[in-house]
């Protein structure tokens, strides 16, 4: 029964992606993709929240509304959204147990920038060397980003604003869903009493 929970989430996910990257393909830079491939890492844990983030990028790159990319830009961004899936994984859990808001919130917003950053420079460096090769690499790849800053800026915002409730609100799932998470949970919410007694 989890196992088949798990690959029907893991559907809905990956579909999801897919579909909010396509309603919002018209705007350049404005996504939600990176989101959704942080909060299924979350909710499923850096294995499946990496194929998550790799199928649901692979999909809306391949099936693009504008037409799809280059053959080695596609799998650049097949694997940067995997690592997104992964990070949230890793690092969605520790941001969840940040007990500030504010911090929390500050925490998220560079999580999602640098995520966004790492993407961009490794898409571009990739682009460069399947398009051009007539200007330096570092020039190309700089003004790739520079193009990108929205994508970044958009990120940072929405992860920081979103990004902490969506965590919170999500928990009770991530627990149900994987029971290292309820282990997790419990030693949060041991660790948020001890701190309010002192």
């Amino acid at each position: 029964m989890r196992t088949t929970r798990l690959v029907l989430l893991a559907s809905l996910l990956v579909a999801t992606m897919f579909a909010a990257g396509q309603a919002l393909a018209p705007i350049p830079n404005v996504e939600l993709v990176t989101t959704l491939a942080f909060v299924s890492g979350y909710l499923l844990g850096p294995a499946l929240g990496a194929a998550v983030g790799a199928a649901g990028m692979g999909a809306h790159s391949l099936f693009n509304v504008l037409g799809a990319v280059a053959p080695p830009v596609w799998i650049a961004q097949v694997v940067c959204y995997g690592f997104v899936g992964w990070v949230g994984g890793v690092a969605g859990p520790r941001l969840a147990r940040v007990p500030s808001r504010v911090r929390a919130a500050l925490l998220s917003a560079l999580t999602g920038a640098a995520l966004v950053l790492v993407y961009q420079i490794v898409v571009n460096g990739v682009a460069f060397y399947t398009f051009t090769g007539d200007v330096d690499v570092w020039t190309y790849v700089w003004a790739g980003v520079a193009f990108g800053a929205l994508q970044v800026a958009w990120n940072a915002v929405t992860f920081g604003v979103a990004m902490p409730a969506m965590l919170r609100v999500l928990a009770r799932h991530r627990g149900e869903l994987r029971p290292e998470a309820a282990r997790e949970k419990r030693a949060q919410r041991r660790d948020n009493a001890e701190k309010t007694r002192e």
